[in-house]
Formats: structure tokens, C-alpha cells, sequence
């Protein structure tokens, strides 16, 4: 019910020149644009309509509203569930009156626009209660409709007579109108069987072909929440002709949608130093490989304890603190001012492994610590790298991260528990899209590292493997080994077969999907059967049938290594263990989740110890 319009005849040649480097590329100007006078015999008040659809309506306005007065309102059914009672209700496109009339008779607080004069005085006609409730306007020229601030927008049947170069403007029309949570309940053709050509039917009306997921992602984007969709057939009949109404909820804007706010503070916020991106990556990281760290409240915040970040962020830098190039990451490092906050405190901790290997000897600080076997010196200066880091990851991008949101900081901090906090909607994210934000920032931190350090002709092909960088697997899984072979281990973790002395340790979860040599993800494995496995995840079967073997080299490894195997157990659990107790149980119920989540949300081929392919992700979530 009706119809579109643009903002005004006067804004006719300032659209002309927006549209006008469309042209000067080379590219396909929208049909429409670059009038600098209205049509014949339309007045100019209404030109912004499209012609042909404004003629139409006009024409035969008392026959239109007859029809729509004929039948009962299809979107009626969903007032109740749209809009909350007595609520101000705003119908865009009111037509004949009818659906705003049905919504004031059901007590909600309505009022109506509509571009089409000869409408609007049918409508008042049929519909005299609507008397000082309806008004002249349209999309996206609806200006400050009776003063804007509703509960509610019905938008039913409209948006399909809008030109595809005016449909962003309409929707940011109507979020203009609504209050932050009020809702959006919109109609448009599903399909329709009486178009001719050039999106136009037989009586010349303009019928953009929009489909209801391509309006809902642009409103979504927009701010928008998607809460429900309904089918319903054609009210007056229409053979070949149907129809889909979406209700959507505004945001407010501390509601902007996660993945937003997470791209805002990697595009828009100023970075005077990398940790930004630092942190978005340690949390994405934690997120699908940690889940279990994170502290839920009811206030609706999740909160990761800052220690942890700090550990990964110690991984980060250490290859890059190593190489022998310097490479700032802060403007005023790179102008030779002060270093990053935590530069001198990492230094001393590389400083005895320095020549024990690539990285400043990273492999070898990472089996010292993963062996027990870090020097009194050592452990002193790891804790005072790791306050260093943690006091930057606070007061730097905890603080100031979401700067260019306009609404405040994102995260938070608890000095009591010491927790990172943030909106619960943001893990969520990080949680479904952990893997590739991580890998996106990773990139970004690579060509921020570039720019910064300009002046010292920096590449962000230098640093990108620096960024990769990890502690070499070979060492760490020849520690597992050694444990195992003192132990007398001698059966495969995944086909019970009897093993000998040259066995492998396979990583349960393959360290090209997680990077991850912590000992619970290190059990003993037949050559034949490990490398059948490769990079793939156990099936959930074999999972539970292998259970006493995980978990005998459990025993192995932390009998062997207590320190280590409790401090990287209680990283995947989220939790401490006593060394007696139910400990085994809750760290393989942790790792069943860290399996199946992997599974789910990167598309692993799942194995069987027969060397099958298990069930593939599809029928996973079928099932």
C-alpha cells in the first residue's frame, strides 16, 4: 500500500551530482537520476515519486481503496505479537486507512502517512476516526512524521514501489522514526505473477524485485534485530502472487551488532600501538579454545580472566621482541620514543634463552616452562612479564578499545576478580566466528606493523611470520614421549593395539587446526594409526571408546608434570583441579566439547580408528 517517493523536487540536481563520478568511472548511472526539471503535468511537490506509479494511484484511487477495504488486512494477525499495548504505532503508506484504522480500533495509539493525495481523501472518507492522524509523506521523504519517537512502524506493501537508488534511504527513514527497541513490521511480494518488463506490471506500476533476506540484512545492518517472518498468500486473490512479512526490532545503540562493533574497533578506532588488535585476537583465540575460562553474570556481561590474556599475548610478542630488525609496535617506539609498556620486562625474560634457538630460544623457554623445569630467576621474571602485560592489556585496549562506536568503551575490568568483561552478545560472536577473527587480525596487525614502522622500511611480509610463529611441536610432543616411555606405555590411544618402543604422540585436536602442544592434547599412538588420523578429529564413537586410554595418559603426564599439566588443563577446563577428585571426568567432558565445537565450526572430516571417514558436518547438525 504505497508508495515511494524521493526526498523532494528540490533536491533533484544535488542527486544528479552525487550520481555524477558514477558516470565519470564508467559505471552504470540508476535510472532516474539527473532530472533537473519535473514531469509534465505532475506537480512538483510530488515529482520525487515514481511517474508512472504515482500516476496510477492517483487515477484510480477510489477503486484501490475499495479493493483494500474489501478484505481483511493479511498483517492484522501480527499486531498483538508486534506491538506492545497502546503503543504509538506509525502506518508508512497507509493507502485506504484500513490498517491504521484496525490499529486504532485495537487501542494502539496510531497515526498514518500516505504521498497520494486522492488516498489520503479516500481514506478520510471511509475512515473518519483517523481525522488529524494522517498525514502527507512517504519513503524516504517522511520527514519528521508526527514528531517521529514510535513504538511501532507498519510498513505493508511499500517498499516494493521504492527504486533500489532510494531503498537505503527509506530504511534509514524508518529507523529514524523509532525509538531504540521499537519495532518494524514490513510487508513485501514473496512472488508475484502480473510483471511485464523492466520490473514494471501491466498498469506501468514500479515493483522492485526485493527479495525478504536481502531487506532483512539491509535492515539488519542498518541496526536492526530480525524476531520473526511469516508466508501468507495474496488477500485479494492475486493468482501467482504472495507475499512475506518480517518483524524486526531497533537496536539502541549500545545493541549495534557484534560483529560491528568487533570491525569497528579494528577499521575505525585509532591505534596509536597494536595492542588492540592484540587483544581482539586473544579473545577470539580464547573463545574456541578456551570456552570454558570465560565467568558468566546475570547482568549480562561475560568476563575472561586477564591472566590468561596476558599468556597469550607473551606468545605473540616474543617473536617479535626476537628478531633482529627492530620492529616497533607503537607510534612512539617507531618515532624513538618510549618502547611498548612491557618491551623491557619480556626482553629480560628472552634474555638466557636468546641463543637456544629460533625466536630468541621460544621452543626452548616453552619446554623449560612445560617441563617444571624454568630456573627460580626465570620464574621471577616470567610473573613480572606477565604483570607488565597484564597492566597494558587494562590500561590500554580494555579502556580505550571502541572509541570509534561513539558509544563508549566496549570492554571492561573487575579489580576484584580480575576480568575482562564484556557484553555477553560479543563472546557469543567470538565464540561462533573465533577462528576466522583471528585470522583476520593477524593480517590487519601485519600491515599495522608495516605503517607504523614506515620510517624503518618495516614489511608486513616480515612480520606476518613472526605472528605465526609458535613454539616448535617436535619438542613438545618428544617431552610427552619420554613420559610415556619411562611410564611403560604401551598401548594406542585409538586402536588399542599393543605399541612399541618407536611410537608417535599424536595430537588428540591436530595442531594445524588449534596450534596447540599443551600435554592433555598429547596421547600415544601406532605409527600407521597417527598418520591414517593426520589432521583429523576422532569421531565422537571413538571418543568415548578411547576414554580410559586419554585418560590413563592423563595420569601419566601429570604424575610426570603436575605444574604444567594443571596450569594448561586448567586453561581448555576453566577450572582448577585437585590432585584427587572427579578431575578426569570434568577435563574429558571439556575436551569432548573442544572436539565437537572444532568439528562443527570448521568443517573437520571426522575418523574412526578403522581409518574411515566419520559422518560429515551437515548431517552433524541434522542430527
Amino acid at each position: 500500500m504505497l508508495c515511494a517517493i524521493q526526498d523532494c523536487y528540490s533536491t533533484r540536481m544535488t542527486v544528479t551530482w552525487v550520481w555524477q563520478p558514477l558516470a565519470w568511472a564508467g559505471l552504470r548511472v540508476p535510472s532516474g537520476i539527473g532530472h533537473t526539471s519535473p514531469p509534465m503535468n505532475v506537480p512538483a511537490t510530488m515529482t520525487c515519486m515514481d511517474p508512472k506509479t504515482l500516476a496510477y494511484y492517483t487515477e484510480n484511487a477510489t477503486e484501490i481503496a475499495r479493493r483494500y477495504e474489501s478484505v481483511v488486512s493479511p498483517v492484522e494477525p501480527y499486531f498483538a505479537f508486534a506491538f506492545t499495548p497502546g503503543a504509538r504505532v506509525l502506518d508508512v503508506g497507509c493507502g485506504s486507512g484500513r490498517d491504521a484504522a484496525r490499529l486504532l480500533g485495537c487501542g494502539y495509539d496510531a497515526y498514518a502517512i500516505e504521498p497520494v493525495e486522492a488516498l489520503r481523501h479516500a481514506a478520510m472518507a471511509v475512515h473518519p476516526e483517523l481525522a488529524g492522524r494522517i498525514d502527507e509523506g512517504g519513503l524516504p521523504g517522511t520527514g519528521d512524521a508526527f514528531g517521529g519517537e514510535f513504538d511501532g512502524i507498519l510498513c505493508s506493501a511499500v517498499l516494493m514501489h521504492v527504486p533500489d537508488t532510494d531503498l537505503l534511504d527509506a530504511a534509514l527513514a524508518l529507523r529514524r522514526l523509532l525509538k531504540p527497541g521499537g519495532r518494524l513490521l514490513l510487508s513485501i511480494p514473496a512472488s508475484r505473477g502480473d510483471l511485464l518488463s523492466g520490473d514494471r506490471d501491466a498498469n506501468g506500476r514500479l515493483f522492485s524485485p526485493y527479495s525478504a533476506d536481502e531487506i532483512s540484512l539491509l535492515l539488519e545492518r542498518l541496526g536492526f534485530g530480525p524476531i520473526s517472518r511469516w508466508e501468507n498468500d495474496d488477500a485479494l486473490g492475486r493468482s501467482g502472487t504472495s507475499w512475506t512479512t518480517l518483524l524486526l526490532e531497533r537496536r539502541s545503540g549500545s545493541q549495534q551488532r557484534p560483529i560491528d562493533q568487533i570491525e569497528s574497533i579494528l577499521n575505525r578506532d585509532r591505534k596509536e600501538a597494536t595492542y588492540k588488535l592484540a587483544l581482539i585476537r586473544a579473545l577470539a583465540e580464547m573463545a574456541t579454545q578456551e570456552a570454558r575460562s570465560a565467568v558468566w553474570s546475570r547482568a549480562g556481561t561475560v568476563g575472561v580472566p586477564i591472566h590468561r590474556i596476558a599468556e597469550r599475548w607473551l606468545l605473540y610478542y616474543w617473536p617479535l621482541l626476537a628478531h633482529p630488525d627492530k620492529i616497533p609496535q607503537s607510534r612512539a617506539e617507531a618515532a624513538g620514543g618510549k618502547p611498548i609498556k612491557f618491551r623491557s620486562a619480556l626482553s629480560m625474560l628472552m634474555e638466557p634463552f636468546a641463543q637456544q634457538g629460533a625466536y630468541s630460544g621460544l621452543t626452548a623457554w616453552h619446554l623449560a616452562r612445560s617441563s617444571d623445569q624454568l630456573d627460580a630467576i626465570s620464574r621471577s621474571r616470567l610473573q613480572g612479564a606477565l604483570r607488565s602485560i597484564a597492566e597494558t592489556i587494562r590500561s590500554g585496549p580494555v579502556t580505550y578499545s571502541g572509541s570509534g562506536l561513539g558509544a563508549g568503551p566496549v570492554f571492561g575490568y573487575d579489580k576484584r576478580s580480575k576480568l575482562v568483561l564484556m557484553p555477553t552478545n560479543l563472546w557469543r560472536e567470538f565464540s561462533l566466528l573465533g577462528h576466522w577473527i583471528a585470522d583476520a587480525v593477524i593480517v590487519r596487525w601485519a600491515a599495522l606493523t608495516q605503517q607504523i614502522a614506515h620510517r624503518q622500511d618495516m614489511n608486513a611480509g616480515v612480520v606476518l611470520p613472526l605472528l605465526l610463529a609458535k613454539p616448535e611441536a617436535t619438542r613438545s610432543v618428544q617431552l610427552a614421549r619420554t613420559a610415556y616411555l619411562e611410564a611403560g606405555v604401551s598401548t594406542c590411544t585409538w586402536s588399542n593395539r599393543h605399541l612399541k618402543r618407536t611410537f608417535s604422540v599424536d595430537h588428540a585436536i591436530p595442531f594445524a587446526l588449534w596450534g596447540n602442544n599443551d600435554l592433555w592434547n598429547l596421547v600415544p599412538a601406532d605409527p600407521r594409526v597417527n598418520l591414517s588420523k593426520s589432521d583429523k578429529l576422532p569421531t565422537s564413537e571413538l571418543l568415548e571408546e578411547s576414554k580410559p586410554q586419554i585418560v590413563a595418559s592423563w595420569d601419566v603426564l601429570r604424575n610426570r608434570l603436575p605444574e604444567a599439566f594443571d596450569r594448561q588443563a586448567h586453561a581448555l577446563a576453566g577450572e582448577s583441579f585437585a590432585m584427587t577428585g572427579a578431575w578426569r571426568e570434568k577435563l574429558f567432558t571439556r575436551f569432548r566439547e573442544a572436539v565437537e565445537f572444532t568439528a562443527l565450526q570448521r568443517g573437520v572430516e571426522r575418523w574412526s580408528a578403522n581409518g574411515t571417514a566419520d559422518v560429515t558436518l551437515e548431517s552433524l547438525v541434522e542430527a
